[in-house]
């Protein structure tokens, strides 16, 4: 079985969690580098909740970044599809 990767997230706050990488991707209408990942939290439906992120490469490693709005229709369709083929 393949090994998940792993990522060590800082929230604002300075709190560090260990976040399960599901996907990273490129759009190309953007030029810019997205992560989808999870911390395992389940939510109120009994579903995984999903965070996604602009993935930024900086001096210290990375930096995930709020997607703008304008870019959420073309990241959602991504996630769509993902869950369409796990089907």
């Amino acid at each position: 079985m393949e090994e998940l990767q792993k990522l060590k997230v800082k929230k604002s706050n300075g709190e560090e969690k260990e976040a399960e990488v599901l996907l990273c991707f490129q759009l190309e209408k953007t030029g810019k580098k997205y992560i989808l990942y999870t911390f395992n939290e389940i939510d109120g439906k009994d579903m995984e909740t999903i965070h996604a992120s602009i993935l930024n490469e900086n001096k210290n490693g990375y930096q995930l970044d709020k997607i703008p709005e304008d870019e959420w229709k073309e990241v959602k369709e991504v996630m769509r599809e993902i869950i369409r083929n796990e089907e």
